[in-house]
């Protein structure tokens, strides 16, 4: 049962979640697995999974499908096991965990100075540049958030 919800939700992923699923996929079982496979291969493995056509499934795999469900939804992997189904981002907070759980906190930041006003001004920050950056269309979105990136880290090219 488990495994069959983890199918249904990879199989109804639409097909430009489906090959970013691919992608992320492959570079978790890179990077977290020491599992080096071409992405062919990969899509292959994968389509032979969700139709069953498979004896067994490698654990590393099943767990690389469900870290890398994780990257595409928050707890992507648990919904995936018990609904057989995940949520695109639909909240600032689940943009920002999906975004950000990753990432070490900057060295420099001490995490006692994070009071709740602190952490009130990043949200607005956080807010504030994406509302900024927002556009309908997905190539000026990201264009966008490039050119912010490329202000912020004006300073970093200085020092």
């Amino acid at each position: 049962m488990y495994i069959e919800n983890i199918r249904v939700t990879i199989k109804s992923l639409p097909e430009e979640r489906y090959e970013e699923f691919l992608t992320k996929l492959r570079k978790n079982l890179i990077y977290k697995y020491d599992t080096k496979i071409k992405p062919s291969e990969l899509k292959i493995q994968v389509e032979k999974f969700l139709d069953s056509k498979t004896d067994k499934i490698s654990i590393r795999y099943l767990e690389g499908y469900l870290l890398t469900l994780n990257d595409l939804s928050v707890n992507g992997g648990l919904k995936a096991i018990l609904q057989g189904r995940i949520n695109t981002p639909s909240t600032w907070r689940d943009l920002l965990i999906i975004a950000t759980e990753d990432r070490p906190l900057p060295k420099v930041i001490n995490r006692e100075h994070l009071d709740n006003i602190l952490i009130k001004e990043i949200k607005l920050l956080f807010t504030n540049v994406l509302t900024y950056c927002a556009h309908e269309n997905k190539e000026k979105l990201q264009r966008n958030v490039h050119k912010v990136n490329d202000f912020l880290t004006i300073r970093m090219d200085l020092d």
